[in-house]
């Protein structure tokens, strides 16, 4: 015969032989900080060949703000994420550049004061967006962290 106990907050749930605490089963990610941001760089990576970056960028910091454990989650890891993904994405343009024609290839000379202050700005623009994306995901969320 299965026992069924169900009460509101840190309750335990039984059924027949199975029990568990309702506060171990909750909605969000239970994740650690890095693998939160992993995974969630690695979902950025995929969205970025179907989607513009500044989208991505902040569903990177939202994903990866939500997948952390309530007690750690902040809009830092969001915008550490994102960060991540965009040095990335920078230095796999680096590698993979795009096509030119022969002769506008030889009239462009390398820029490092450019490189770096595009560099930069990359870097900042993808901070602020994956921090709103945490920022986002922990003011959505927290009621469901007071509940448990």
């Amino acid at each position: 015969m299965a026992e069924l106990m169900i009460i509101y907050k840190n309750a335990i749930i039984k059924l027949g032989v199975f029990s568990w605490k309702a506060s171990e089963c909750n909605v969000m990610g239970d994740y650690g900080s890095g693998t939160a941001i992993f995974l969630s760089i690695i979902a950025g990576f995929v969205m970025l060949f179907f989607i513009d970056g500044l989208f991505v960028y902040t569903f990177t910091g939202f994903l990866a703000t939500y997948l952390t454990r309530p007690d750690r989650r902040s809009a830092g890891e969001g915008g550490t994420a994102s960060l991540i993904l965009a040095v990335l994405s920078f230095a796999s343009g680096m590698i993979f550049g795009p096509e030119m024609p022969g002769r506008i290839a030889g009239l462009v000379g390398p820029d490092v004061f450019s490189l770096s202050v595009g560099f930069l700005i990359v870097c900042a623009i993808s901070l602020l967006l994956g921090s709103i994306g945490g920022y986002i995901a922990v003011k959505a969320f927290r009621n469901d962290v007071d509940r448990l």
